[in-house]
């Protein structure tokens, strides 16, 4: 366990002390922080998506999503609450049973593997 701290103090006085540095140090590691990243996302997208959900339970209605943003800037006073942890905007998926939270992962692309969504179930009331 010290060798692993006195490592990590090590990286931190790299970093710190040869700014050329942290790109390598960043890459070197990503594998372990991308999925702590991934997880706190998650936990974010869980969040947002049951707070649009009760919106519609309120309001009779989802957030718009032509007007996702300002719903969540009107909603969210911290940016974390809005964007993922690499700054893309959450984006929002509609189904008839399911709002989806998503986050174009670290690549910021829509569309490529390393997108994830998080998905919260509507409660429609019949009528």
């Amino acid at each position: 366990m010290r060798k692993l701290i006195l490592l990590i103090i090590l990286l931190v006085v790299v970093v710190y002390y040869f700014p050329d540095s942290r790109t390598m140090v960043g890459e070197w590691t990503r594998p372990l922080w991308t999925p702590l990243l991934r997880w706190d996302a998650r936990q974010e997208m869980a969040q947002v998506a049951n707070d649009a959900v009760n919106e519609e339970i309120r309001n009779g209605k989802l957030p718009d999503q032509r007007r996702w943003s300002q719903w969540l800037d009107y909603r969210y006073a911290m940016d974390e609450m809005k964007k993922d942890p690499w700054g893309s905007t959450y984006q929002l998926k509609v189904w008839a049973d399911s709002v989806a939270v998503v986050s174009y992962g670290p690549d910021r692309l829509r569309g490529t593997a390393d997108d994830f969504q998080v998905s919260a179930p509507r409660q429609r009331s019949r009528r």
